[in-house]
């Protein structure tokens, strides 16, 4: 296991938290997620969150950030950082007391978000391409 303060590398991978309403169906009724499950919220000043999942015993272990009573409406993916390396992202440590291997992607910063939006509103979308081909857990409960 990785110490959750040494530099992130192309090998790792990260997971993200996704929230059930970022599951999306289109017109053919074929699943996907909504390029906003990685647009930056007004608190994710550093960059959108990540968890390194070399510093973790279990994907699920993410879940310790979120409240139980809604921890089943989350899914998780697992991106490959030299994936996120070759769109230009890279993956910094952020280290936080309830879950290990806590991380940002510094490029999806609300800050930057708000400065340059069409930039990244493509990104977001290879990024939800990304999460979606590789989930690792769905919601079990969408209400």
């Amino acid at each position: 296991m990785k110490k959750q303060d040494e530099p992130v590398e192309d090998d790792e991978c990260v997971l993200r938290l996704i929230w059930w309403s970022f599951l999306v169906y289109d017109d053919k009724g074929l699943a996907r997620i909504a390029p906003a499950a990685f647009k930056p919220k007004k608190n994710e000043i550093e960059g959108i969150s990540v968890f390194r999942e070399a510093c973790l015993d279990s994907p699920d272990q993410v879940l310790e950030v979120i409240s139980p009573e809604k921890r089943s409406l989350y899914a998780i993916a697992r991106l490959k950082v030299a994936d996120l390396l070759a769109l230009g992202l890279s993956v910094k440590p952020d280290p936080i007391q309830r879950v290990s291997g806590h991380a940002v992607i510094p490029e999806l910063s609300i800050s930057i978000q708000m400065d340059e939006t069409g930039k990244w509103t493509d990104m977001q979308k290879r990024l939800a391409v990304l999460a979606f081909n590789s989930l690792e857990r769905l919601p079990t409960d969408f209400s």
